[in-house]
């Protein structure tokens, strides 16, 4: 996975380790590689979100966590599942714009794009928008990834592209997750998003939807309206519960939901054949 990411990338996973094992964390969990980010890219988080400063972010975490004794350094921490989906997050947010480096801007809407983290709620908080930073992202040129900057010939075909919401992704991507929304005989229902209730370990901070677990409520603990943001399939734009249509109204099989331009324009109907309109290559 690292090959693509930049220095400036890989550096912020080495700062979000420092940061874990000084809160005394076993596992590199979002909010550490925030702080990472935070670390190396200041003026990048000054940009965007103002009010997202290093101190101050420190200080909510440590004001809402448990601050345990520091791990020595030469200790090994895993990622943990959340902080593995931010940089999965962050390749897919990538591959989008056809991208070829994974850089600090990336895993900046990575640790968005995994909305139901520690990190996300602090970087909502502080006024992040999803939405508008990637646009800001679209609009940034490519940069040459760690194998071209080190002299290495890498060669790639020019990309078709395919609109979906004023942004440019990848035409082989869309067919990807299309061809997962076609993988079964999937029922999608248009619906209005609404949040939902969740269910989390007191222990672990780990969150489900079964409800039926707050029964015990000695281990566990229901959260009124927790869940408040889904992602289309094919291109992750967010639905959530507000007055937009484009927002509120996707299409759900009862796991997964589309945005109602996805499902139009490449799931609609059975035996709908998707059809890609692409851009020409550049």
């Amino acid at each position: 996975m690292f090959e693509r990411f930049t220095e400036r990338a890989r550096r912020v996973i080495f700062f979000a380790r420092y940061e874990a094992s000084q809160f005394g964390s076993h596992e590199i969990n979002t909010e550490h590689l925030l702080l990472g980010l935070l670390r190396e890219e200041p003026g990048l988080a000054y940009r965007w979100v103002p009010n997202l400063q290093l101190e101050s972010v420190r200080k909510e975490i440590s004001d809402r966590t448990e601050r345990l004794d520091p791990i020595p350094t030469n200790v090994d921490l895993p990622l943990s599942p959340s902080a593995t989906k931010t940089l999965e997050y962050a390749v897919q947010e990538a591959d989008r714009l056809a991208h070829s480096h994974i850089g600090t801007e990336h895993l900046f809407l990575g640790l968005l794009d995994e909305s139901n983290s520690f990190a996300a709620t602090l970087m909502r908080e502080a006024g992040a928008d999803v939405d508008r930073l990637r646009l800001k992202v679209a609009q940034t040129p490519d940069e040459p990834g760690p194998s071209q900057r080190f002299g290495l010939p890498v060669r790639r075909p020019p990309e078709q592209m395919v609109e979906i919401h004023n942004f440019h992704l990848r035409a082989d991507h869309v067919r990807d997750r299309v061809a997962y929304c076609h993988e079964y005989n999937w029922h999608w229902q248009k619906k209005a998003w609404v949040t939902k209730d969740i269910v989390v370990n007191r222990q672990t901070g780990g969150f489900t939807l079964d409800l039926d677990l707050a029964s015990n409520s000695s281990e566990f603990e229901l959260v009124k309206d927790g869940w408040k943001l889904d992602h289309c399939v094919v291109c992750t734009w967010e639905l959530f519960e507000c007055s937009d249509p484009e927002h509120s109204v996707g299409y759900t099989n009862g796991c997964d939901w589309l945005c109602s331009e996805c499902y139009e324009k490449f799931v609609r109907g059975p035996g709908h054949s998707p059809k890609f309109n692409v851009d020409p290559p550049t």
